[in-house]
């Protein structure tokens, strides 16, 4: 290559622009056999005169014209413009070992957009997909139907929740018709017994004491009578026996009152308690088979699945005819007002980037532009190539961005 340049120089030397022919020299022999071409230069200006009018050559060895040289040189430029360009790539931040030993700032990182947020619509419970109403890129508003399951059982399940709830109200009605005609009849029992003449009870303690008073009053008379000497000691032991045989029927008479009493409190209150554990039961079931009619018609709404926000559709996973379990992902939703440029940074230049600073990303539309976000996270945890991964929030108003649309990043000096 030298002796290329060599003969170059010559051939462009000022001395020597006024020829048009040179003649080659002896050629020289080097320590390796290679015959390497003598340029002579000559230094006479007659001699320059007469070689003027004839063409300039290189040696016989070359015999190269100046437009082959011209492409020979224009080929030598390229290939070193390409070796700059890939030296300059090898610097260039891609997680590379290079991109460690530059700082962050000035340096553009590439990486892919995609949604700040994503929202998964799932399957409340194992159904069939019936009908799918939306395609991916579809955008919808919050509460519209994106896909139908097959709620044939969900239907089954309805009116057999319905049926239970209507059993278990007839049952606590007719328990209240019950309980309202038991309460009328212990009523009339209650005012049939007030108008029983008091004289007629039988036993009663009130009864009792009015026997024990009349025998304490004839055993008294008798008492005195005797003391006066008027009646016999015979008489007095027999009124004395009536007024114990009063006495003890009066003492039985309070104990049977007493018993008969606690005997009545204690059938009411059982009555009263049979009444309200029945009454709660019926109450209990009627609530249960409420709760359930309404799962089971939450159940067959559920088959229609809706957008829980507004968004655009950005995956639909199922398709005609599928078995979905309860909890399977049934679509995706993204919110395309806030994106997310994801870039790798090198691991020892990420100590230079703190969440919430500045950055702005350039964006491949047409026309090409600009935005400012923000570092809304950096992962802790490296790469295999040694790199963190950034991301950079930022807003889109215009809703026009696409996920994995690629994107570069310049951060800002905080």
């Amino acid at each position: 290559m030298s002796r290329i340049f060599d003969a170059l120089t010559v051939a462009h030397d000022p001395g020597v622009d006024k020829t048009k022919n040179l003649s080659p020299g002896p050629a020289e022999r080097t320590d390796s056999a290679e015959v390497v071409p003598k340029v002579v230069v000559p230094a006479d200006p007659d001699v320059l005169g007469r070689w003027e009018g004839h063409t300039a050559q290189l040696p016989d060895t070359f015999k190269w014209s100046h437009k082959k040289i011209r492409n020979y040189l224009i080929l030598a430029f390229f290939a070193t413009g390409l070796v700059l360009l890939g030296t300059n790539y090898a610097f260039h931040t891609h997680g590379s070992a290079f991109a460690n030993s530059q700082s962050v700032y000035g340096v553009a990182f590439e990486g892919a957009v995609h949604p700040a947020s994503e929202v998964r619509i799932t399957a409340e419970s194992t159904g069939m997909v019936s009908d799918i109403s939306v395609q991916v890129g579809d955008t919808v508003q919050k509460g519209q139907q994106l896909l139908r399951m097959d709620d044939r059982e969900a239907q089954l399940a309805v009116k057999q929740a319905r049926v239970e709830l209507d059993t278990a109200k007839t049952k606590l009605d007719k328990f209240r018709g019950q309980l309202a005609e038991a309460d009328a009849r212990v009523a009339i029992a209650q005012r049939q017994e007030q108008l029983v003449p008091t004289r007629q009870w039988r036993d009663s303690p009130e009864r009792a004491a009015a026997a024990y008073d009349q025998a304490l009053l004839n055993y008294n008379r008798t008492k005195q009578m005797f003391e006066a000497g008027l009646i016999a000691q015979q008489e007095l032991d027999a009124r004395n026996t009536e007024l114990r045989m009063a006495q003890d029927d009066l003492e039985n008479a309070k104990k049977l009152a007493a018993v008969s009493a606690k005997l009545a409190h204690d059938q009411a209150e059982q009555a009263s308690l049979q009444e309200k554990v029945t009454r709660e039961e019926l109450q209990e079931q009627l609530r249960q088979a409420e709760v359930n009619y309404e799962r089971a018609k939450q159940q067959a709404d559920a088959t229609i699945v809706r957008a829980t926000t507004a968004g655009v559709v950005s995956e639909i996973p199922v398709h005609l005819g599928d078995r979905i379990a309860g909890g399977a992902i049934l679509a995706r939703l993204a919110k395309l007002d806030r994106m997310i440029a994801e870039v790798p940074v090198g691991a020892q230049m990420i100590g230079e980037l703190r969440v919430g600073q500045l950055a702005k990303v350039g964006l491949s539309s047409l026309p090409p532009r600009e935005v400012q976000g923000r570092i809304r996270a950096i992962n802790p945890l490296p790469s295999k190539n040694m790199t963190h991964i950034v991301e950079v929030e930022f807003d889109n108003p215009t809703l026009l961005l696409v996920a994995g649309q690629p994107a570069e990043v310049r951060f800002m000096r905080p």
